[in-house]
């Protein structure tokens, strides 16, 4: 689009009003969801982390109302919620190597770590922004990063993920720094990204398929370190609890699988059972095989395909949909030039209608049945068509010479 003074001056108008209307919405959603935070944040599971500190095991008292037992430090953490006529149970669906990423969290008491975890995703928020803006937007024209940016904010799964006191905030965040840092210093900077992969990973249903980008970027260190590192505080946990590596790899694991069906738009609702195991699978294969293949200075085809890629994989509820906003990066690459402008076009009417559907036609609707088929149907066909598109470059075996991502 135009942006010099030979627009019309309607186009203009429009330009000039569009920020300050979706700032209005972005203020109001956060507005509330501050405070939904302050009175909620159900799903920070500071109780489950509470639990492991004081070397209780957070799985065996997972899925009752209240844990078994008088335990003051926990009935507080509980008192919040049934004072207000609500029902919270523990639900430990977290691998106890990240578990202990909140501890510090445990050293306040419920009250104020609620609080205090609303201000920290406020900040991850600004932190998610900084990086995009140093890395994946860096293409991205300012006046589109603040409208990407309020629409981001003004979406339901947004102001739900900051309500309901959610990790992916959190998570992204520090997969985020560590994408800036690698960009920044390289393979100087291994230890520092592989340190904010290992936290990275406290939401690794989002965070493990996009830490694919470091196998496309042949960054295999930090990777490695990652993992081993969450390996070694597993078997650490396993003597806290006094129970088996098995166990504590298990029960997380037994507790989440009740949650499979609850999802938002994912496999596991939409096929569910083995079925639908199976096709995460071999997707989660491809989603492999493309990042080692696809060739260099294609960040902005192979990222949107994991990002979209993660949010149906496994158990996601919509209010982890917010990253879909990075998807945007697809159209400052080389889109035209390796497609066409037309499919171009078409691919960000298609965008922009997927956004509106996610961001506010789910809410509008209460994520009815019907709204979510639509939705899918959507959703599910732009994911395909990128991954073909994406899988077109690699028999091409095109390598653009600037790098989407420096």
């Amino acid at each position: 689009m135009r942006t010099d003074g030979s627009q019309k001056p309607y186009i203009r108008l429009i330009r000039a009003a569009l920020p300050a209307i979706i700032a209005v919405l972005a203020a109001i959603s956060l507005y509330q969801g501050i405070r939904n935070a302050l009175a909620f944040s159900q799903d920070f599971q500071w109780d489950a982390a509470k639990a492991l500190a004081m070397g209780l095991d957070p799985y065996e008292l997972s899925g009752s109302p209240l844990p078994a037992g008088n335990i003051p430090e926990l009935d507080e953490f509980y008192t919040m919620f049934t004072e207000r006529g609500l029902k919270q149970q523990m639900e430990a669906n977290q691998f106890p190597s990240l578990l202990m990423l909140l501890y510090p969290m445990t050293l306040f008491n419920a009250g104020t770590a609620k609080v205090l975890w609303c201000i920290l995703n406020l900040l991850f928020t600004a932190g998610i922004i900084l990086t995009l803006d140093a890395t994946f937007f860096e293409k991205v024209l300012p006046y589109d990063r603040v409208i990407i940016y309020l629409l981001m904010i003004a979406g339901t799964p947004y102001r739900n993920q900051l309500g309901v006191g959610q990790h992916t905030l959190f998570a992204f965040f520090f997969f985020m720094l560590a994408v800036y840092i690698e960009k920044k210093k390289g393979r100087a900077g291994t230890v520092p990204v592989a340190l904010c992969l290992f936290v990275s990973y406290f939401k690794y249903t989002l965070t493990a398929p996009l830490a694919l980008y470091f196998v496309y970027k042949k960054r295999y260190a930090p990777l490695v370190i990652s993992v081993a590192a969450h390996m070694v505080l597993t078997v650490v946990s396993a003597f806290m609890l006094k129970k088996s590596v098995i166990y504590v790899i298990t029960a997380p694991i037994r507790v989440a699988s009740a949650l499979t069906s609850e999802g938002g738009i994912d496999l596991g609702v939409i096929i569910g059972g083995t079925a639908g195991y199976a096709v995460a699978f071999v997707i989660a294969i491809l989603l492999l095989l493309i990042s080692v293949r696809l060739p260099g200075g294609n960040d902005h085809m192979l990222v949107p395909v994991l990002v979209l890629s993660s949010l149906i994989l496994t158990y996601h509820r919509t209010y982890d949909f917010f990253v879909l906003s990075v998807v945007a990066m697809l159209f400052y690459g080389s889109l035209k030039e390796d497609f066409g402008t037309k499919l171009n076009n078409a691919l960000v009417c298609w965008y922009a209608f997927l956004l509106g559907a996610v961001y506010f036609g789910l809410r509008l609707f209460n994520e009815n049945t019907f709204s979510k088929i639509i939705t899918g149907v959507i959703y599910y066909a732009f994911t395909a068509v990128l991954i073909i598109m994406t899988m077109s470059l690699i028999k091409k075996g095109k390598v653009n010479r600037v790098s989407d991502n420096g």
